[in-house]
């Protein structure tokens, strides 16, 4: 199926249905079931652990580093036409440059997103298989620059990013261990804090990164971007 065509059936289901354009394919994520009291129930159930609680704390940590980096906008779960003719994921979360700063995926009239944002993330309890197969091809394909897959069944956080060769490889710690975004200068994780729950440790390496010189000078190129576009 194409993204013309998914577009136009998806916007037509029931309020509550979810599903995905991946490379082609539609893969149905929630819908809605009306059980025999006549309550209605979305399907399938999301955990809080294994998926609610790790996606609310990623989100914490790109919303954390958006706030203190003007032209960077952090999204939860946003519908994003990635390809005009096959790829329609809905991200779990994701971080983009603003198109007046110089981002390349842009808010459209239809009020989803289009084009590639500069980093996603994807929360996997049971999905890492497709997370790290099919959706990490599509991401691939599509030139997203940083890819975040957390396996929270394992207590992994994988996080990719695209190399000159154009081919996804792991984002390697720092002698501190520390990973530390090539897109987003000052986007620092410590993966252990955050897989064990400590968002009181996420949140000062963060700060650190924040704080940091590289971070500064980033800030201060998406300025002069924005003032360039403005004239």
């Amino acid at each position: 199926m194409n993204t013309a065509e998914f577009m136009r059936r998806y916007e037509a289901t029931p309020e509550g249905f979810r599903a995905e354009l991946i490379n082609g394919v539609v893969h149905v994520n929630r819908w809605i079931e009306v059980g025999r009291d006549g309550k209605e129930r979305i399907m399938p159930p999301i955990s809080g652990g294994g998926h609610g609680g790790p996606q609310a704390d990623m989100t914490f940590l790109l919303s954390m580093y958006s706030i203190y980096t003007p032209g960077v906008r952090a999204s939860a779960p946003t519908t994003l036409v990635l390809s005009p003719t096959e790829s329609v994921p809905e991200p779990d979360v994701l971080l983009r440059v603003l198109p007046e700063s110089g981002g390349s995926c842009t808010l459209g009239t239809d009020d989803y997103l289009h084009g590639a944002p500069e980093l996603i993330v994807e929360i996997s309890k049971t999905s890492a298989g497709r997370d790290l197969g099919r959706k990490l091809e599509m991401y691939l394909r599509n030139g997203v620059p940083e890819y975040i897959v957390w396996r929270t069944r394992h207590r992994v956080i994988d996080w990719f990013h695209l190399n000159r060769r154009g081919e996804y490889v792991p984002l390697a710690l720092d002698a501190d261990g520390i990973l530390k975004s090539r897109v987003f200068p000052g986007l620092w994780l410590d993966s252990v804090a955050m897989t064990g729950g400590d968002m009181a440790r996420v949140l000062a390496v963060v700060q650190q990164g924040i704080a940091s010189p590289e971070h500064a000078k980033f800030v201060e190129k998406l300025r002069k971007r924005a003032a360039k576009k403005k004239r």
